[in-house]
């Protein structure tokens, strides 16, 4: 059975809402975990974030289901789907980030993870105060440059972070795990950024 289009449209935004607010937490967690978690502190951290992404699985899923039974979408259907994939994309990757310093062992050894998590949570906050104002150009283009120039000042500080292990003197080992987990928290940077580009093409298409 088709839903209505007004009950549509507000699964799509709560999802969106849902989605975003489940970034932030993510994001809060992780940043906590880089700055204080060790040994089996780190371990509870990564299982709440983990959670959070199951969460964002299942809310996306619902999403998809929905969008092939709407006929008529308050926006573009390929821009519904890119930012709510673009989201989980984020999600997934601060869960990526987590597990890998539980598995590797070295989360609160890594020069400049917290820092970068901090990043991560800038963009996540400007994200979810984006999403409830697609239909307010001014509002979500300023969140967006905001997000842009985390991203810049994420790529400075991921680049730092690189110099920093490998003039460490640490073990090879050390080395590869701790670049694994940068390059990880880096991506996630840039995948706040891809946000960014749905949000502005829904803006350019809805002027």
């Amino acid at each position: 059975m088709l839903l209505s289009v007004k009950k549509t449209d507000r699964l799509f935004f709560d999802t969106f809402d849902a989605m975003a607010a489940g970034a932030v937490d993510a994001a809060v967690i992780l940043e906590e975990m880089f700055r204080n978690g060790k040994g089996s502190d780190a371990a509870t951290y990564a299982s709440r974030i983990k959670d959070i992404e199951h969460r964002c699985d299942g809310q996306i899923h619902e999403l998809v289901k929905t969008l092939h039974r709407t006929f008529i979408t308050p926006i573009d259907r390929e821009d519904i789907h890119d930012l709510a994939a673009r989201m989980d994309d984020l999600v997934d990757l601060i869960d990526a980030a987590a597990s890998r310093a539980v598995l590797f062992g070295v989360g609160g050894e890594i020069p400049d993870a917290a820092d970068l998590a901090r990043i991560i949570h800038g963009q996540a906050v400007e994200i979810q105060q984006a999403v409830p104002h697609l239909r307010d150009a001014k509002t979500v283009l300023r969140h967006c440059a905001r997000i842009n120039q985390l991203e810049k000042d994420g790529d400075r500080l991921y680049r730092e972070a690189m110099a920093r292990i490998f003039d460490s003197g640490r073990d090879p080992i050390f080395v590869i795990k701790a670049k694994e987990i940068i390059e990880t928290l880096e991506a996630a940077t840039d995948a706040g950024e891809d946000i960014a580009i749905v949000l502005e093409r829904i803006i350019l298409k809805n002027q």
